[in-house]
């Protein structure tokens, strides 16, 4: 029995000096500044925005769509799949944190023939293992830390994969808006082509018109007809790909864009905050910040492999020589202390320490890319926001004046003031410049859509 005590206190002291020897440290996060303005002034009385952001929009339709995207689309399923795996290796990382017992049993009879005569012997055990490997450097809880990491990574993936999805499925329906918006405006302008056929048919029946003006004006009417297709194709390759966007066949599939138009649709002033502030608000940095904790966690594992592992066991069993003896069975207890450490692996631990180190460099760089990615898009952002609403401004006033010169230019054809190519002219000019204004307002939209994604569209981390 001292035997024992003293083998045991001997075991422990080693256990106690080897604690001591630990050298895996913390290791610090990278601390990257940005300047606390942008490039571009921000709008006055803007609003942060709200986790909800596309419903500042003011378009009920975009709000059922993006519902509609968030449960039935493919892609965002798979990435929720792949959260749900990553919980799953937290519980299989962190069990190794837990004594591990085994419970087996058998039983069994054997028949020998000894010169004619036969010996028949039965055997009955039990048994019951525990083994326990002491974390004394970390190691295992720096497995279940970095499963940790990868765990929040997934969740952030899955954010990320959310706010892409609804900028997706916003930029998409403006566009489906926007090409609905051109299919008036075409057929508004076919409609004026043909009233202008009629007047110079009546004018040629009258001799007052060539037959050439009359040919020139028919095929004006032509063209507009034919300039319909291409856009009315666009509108129904668009509302595919938003089908599948929201995750529904596209065979059969309507988008009704309802009574209000493009024009009508809200246009939200975005706060997009200072620039600092992104670090907190995209679930893409997030992303990589947690993919350099886990590789931290890693590296933590590699420099623990230098160093011995201690594992305790213990073994209790039962065993009888036949079933009639079950009563007086023979009791065995053990128990172990291994100590184990490994001299010589040809450099492996070395070249998976350097693999690690060589990772987190990696990742560190990844992160500051990310970063500077992320102020770039921001900033990109507020500018084609900002360029493309005085556009805007500028191309409604250039659509005024068009459409008053195209109301005085067809008077004075009819007056027989002007000639029609001045009147073809004037037709062409409001067309160009209404179908510009519903592109610019469009762009206008789609920069919204960009700025409230860049910003990570009120986006919070959610402590888990």
């Amino acid at each position: 029995m001292l035997n024992i005590f003293f083998r045991t206190a001997a075991v422990t002291g080693v256990i106690v000096a080897l604690a001591g020897c630990a050298t895996t440290s913390p290791i610090e996060r990278p601390e990257l500044r940005a300047d606390e303005r942008w490039n571009v002034p921000l709008t006055a009385g803007a609003k942060a925005p709200d986790e909800q952001w596309w419903q500042a929009f003011g378009s009920e339709q975009l709000d059922q769509l993006i519902g509609q995207a968030f449960a039935g689309s493919p892609n965002l399923a798979v990435t929720a799949e792949r959260v749900f795996q990553a919980e799953q290796q937290v519980r299989v990382a962190g069990s190794s944190l837990f004594p591990s017992l085994n419970l087996s049993g058998s039983t069994g009879e054997r028949t020998t023939d000894d010169g004619g005569s036969e010996n028949r012997s039965e055997s009955t055990s039990a048994s019951l293992n525990v083994s326990y490997e002491l974390d004394l450097w970390g190691q295992l809880a720096a497995a279940r830390d970095e499963a940790e990491a990868g765990y929040r990574a997934t969740v952030f993936e899955y954010d990320s994969a959310r706010l892409s999805l609804a900028s997706s499925v916003a930029t998409t329906w403006f566009r489906l808006m926007a090409l609905d918006e051109q299919l008036r405006v075409a057929r508004e302008n076919l409609a004026i082509a043909e009233r202008t056929e009629d007047i110079v048919d009546a004018r040629y029946r009258n001799g007052a018109a060539s037959r050439a003006e009359l040919l020139r004006q028919q095929t004006e009417v032509l063209n507009q007809r034919a300039g319909l297709e291409p856009i009315t194709l666009e509108y129904r390759q668009t509302r595919s790909a938003l089908a599948v966007l929201v995750g529904v066949s596209p065979l059969g599939f309507e988008a009704d864009t309802g009574t209000h138009s493009l024009m009508d649709l809200t246009l939200p002033a975005v706060d997009a905050g200072i620039p600092s502030d992104l670090l907190t608000r995209r679930p893409d940095l997030a992303i990589a910040e947690a993919q350099l904790q886990a590789a931290d966690a890693n590296l933590a594992q590699a420099r623990a492999a230098w160093l011995p592992s201690v594992s305790l066991g213990l073994n209790a069993g039962a065993s009888t020589a036949n079933l009639a003896s079950l009563a007086n069975p023979v009791e065995t207890l053990g128990w172990s202390i291994t100590l184990a450490q490994n001299l010589f692996d040809g450099g492996t631990r070395d070249a998976q320490t350097a693999i690690s180190e060589s990772r987190r460099r990696a990742l560190v760089e990844d992160y500051r890319g990310a970063i500077l990615a992320a102020l770039q898009e921001t900033d990109d952002a507020l500018d084609r926001l900002q360029t493309s609403q005085r556009r805007e401004a500028l191309q409604r006033t250039v659509s005024e004046r068009a459409e008053r010169t195209l109301e005085l230019t067809d008077l004075r054809y009819r007056a027989g003031s002007d000639e029609l190519l001045t009147l073809l002219d004037a037709q062409r000019t409001l067309f160009q410049t209404r179908d510009q204004l519903v592109q610019l307002r469009l762009a206008r939209l789609q920069a919204t859509v960009d700025l409230y994604k860049a910003i990570g569209g009120g986006w919070q981390q959610k402590d888990e």
